[in-house]
């Protein structure tokens, strides 16, 4: 009887171990995927204004651009900030000087391979705060949040 009681209890015990695993497991796997919604997000966000997507998460030795859109005079190269909150403050804060001096000699190095080098362009920043998956995030759009920044500058 004992035996069986002490058998019972460590089911329960490891039940409970291996449920809070898998939450935390889960958790995690949703918090991976904040970056990529946010980023399809941003992408729709610019299709219902009528822009044109050129590119996504271009990619190079240097940085990675998350968007390349166009809204038919320029070339904007988009940076896509998404947090489950901005109790940090507001995501776009994370586009600091080195990341906007990547992305400036990211936006040259895509430019020169496409022959882009007399159209106008620009570099924007999408702020995304997605507190809860069920409801629509807020968005902000911040245009010409930077210059070209660091040894590439060209715009």
């Amino acid at each position: 009887m004992k035996r069986h009681i002490i058998l019972r209890a460590r089911q329960i015990f490891f039940r409970l171990i291996l449920c809070r695993f898998v939450t935390t497991r889960l958790d995690r796997r949703a918090q991976l995927e904040l970056g990529p919604r946010g980023e399809m997000e941003a992408k729709r966000f610019f299709l219902k204004l009528g822009y044109w997507i050129i590119e996504e998460s271009f990619e190079d030795k240097v940085g990675e651009i998350d968007l390349i859109v166009s809204d038919g005079d320029r070339v904007i190269f988009v940076e896509v900030k998404t947090r489950s909150s901005d109790f940090a403050g507001d995501p776009s804060e994370a586009v600091d000087l080195e990341k906007q001096r990547h992305i400036s000699q990211t936006a040259r190095l895509f430019a020169i391979k496409n022959n882009l080098q007399d159209c106008g362009m620009r570099f924007d920043v999408i702020s995304i705060v997605w507190p809860d998956v069920e409801e629509p995030p807020s968005i902000t759009h911040f245009q010409n949040a930077f210059e070209a920044t660091g040894a590439f500058q060209m715009f």
